[in-house]
Formats: C-alpha cells, sequence, structure tokens
C-alpha cells in the first residue's frame, strides 16, 4: 500500500518513441527524476496505454505528435527540442548533445499545467 501512494503522487507520463534505446534511456531518465513512467513503441501500444488513463503528459518524438495530437489533448513534450545539433567547422564531424535538465524542467512544466487546466495541449 505504501509503494501504491509513492507511485500514486508522481507525475504520470506515458512516452511513446520508436526507437528501443531512446525509449529505454528517457524511462530511465524520467524514473530517477520521480515520474511514473509508461512506455509505448507503436501507435498502438499508445492507444492501449491511454485507455488506462491517468497521464499528465505524453513525451515523443517530432514525427509522431500529429498522430499523438489526433487522440488526445494532453500536453506533448518534443524530446527532439532538448537535442542540439553541431558540426566542427574544421572536422565536419556531426555531434549532439541531450540537455537533461531543460528536458525534465519542460516536461514537469507540462505535466503540472495539465493538472490545472483541462485538454491543454503544447
Amino acid at each position: 500500500m505504501h509503494t501504491y501512494s509513492a507511485v500514486a503522487d508522481r507525475l504520470q507520463v506515458l512516452v511513446c518513441l520508436s526507437n528501443p534505446r531512446g525509449l529505454l534511456l528517457v524511462n530511465e531518465i524520467l524514473t530517477r527524476e520521480g515520474f511514473a513512467v509508461t512506455t509505448a513503441s507503436t501507435v498502438g501500444e499508445f492507444e492501449d496505454a491511454m485507455r488506462l488513463g491517468g497521464f499528465s503528459a505524453i513525451v515523443t518524438a517530432t514525427e509522431a505528435i500529429g498522430t499523438i495530437r489526433e487522440i488526445t489533448r494532453l500536453p506533448v513534450v518534443n524530446i527532439r527540442a532538448s537535442i542540439r545539433e553541431w558540426a566542427d567547422a574544421q572536422t565536419g564531424d556531426r555531434s549532439c548533445l541531450f540537455d537533461r535538465a531543460a528536458f525534465v524542467a519542460g516536461l514537469r512544466s507540462a505535466a503540472t499545467s495539465s493538472l490545472v487546466g483541462p485538454g491543454t495541449s503544447r
């Protein structure tokens, strides 16, 4: 019962990413940050999870946002907005950096705003 209470107090988010490695990493990050995470790797799994309800926000990537917004009006956080890419001018090598702090802060803001007003979409 105590474990259930702790889970019930956490913000519930649904992460929908088709990349298995990305899905695992985001799940680990958000779990460590205190979110209750449900994952889906396909639209079908996403729809099944949505039937359970109780989510405060959705995390996904750019290519899935349109489909997800057709299914729900919950806030949607685009994980790609927290990835910074650049190329080294001399070598042409491409690099990227995931801004974990900005991602978590943005998700927390989106998830808590959905608790205040119904039907919010971002």
